[in-house]
């Protein structure tokens, strides 16, 4: 994990992050669908074609959070992580600001260790 972000800098990415990881679950879920279809043996002319075109945008729009560094933890739920380094206790420590979908803004953090169950309020870190 490179911390990447501070808590301005990933709270500016967090409205475009919320609109890819929303196409890619379209995406994930319509892939889904054809590849049930394509298991079934009820395959439509063009299924194989067009899953793998699926496949190819999925990978692109994944290919975003890994240039940005963002960790896609869910997608349904959404689920992101933005690594960053805080004050914890007085001491500097490496930490991921967590987004959960329907969650309005980015308010949770915790350690890679102690993972999504370990999350606690932002507003707890001394500085972001």
């Amino acid at each position: 994990m490179e911390p990447r972000f501070d808590y301005e800098s990933a709270s500016a990415l967090l409205p475009e992050a919320r609109r890819r990881i929303g196409e890619i679950a379209e995406l994930s879920a319509s892939l889904q669908q054809l590849a049930l279809a394509i298991r079934s043996e009820e395959v439509a002319e063009g299924d194989v074609p067009r899953a793998k075109a699926l496949e190819a945008q999925l990978d692109d729009e994944l290919g975003w959070f890994r240039e940005h560094g963002v960790i896609v933890k869910g997608v349904a739920p959404a689920l992101l992580d933005f690594p960053a380094r805080a004050v914890v206790d007085g001491e500097r420590r490496e930490v991921l600001l967590c987004w959960r979908e329907g969650e309005e803004a980015l308010a949770w953090y915790h350690s890679e260790e102690l993972g999504y169950l370990g999350r606690a309020p932002i507003a707890e870190l001394d500085e972001v």
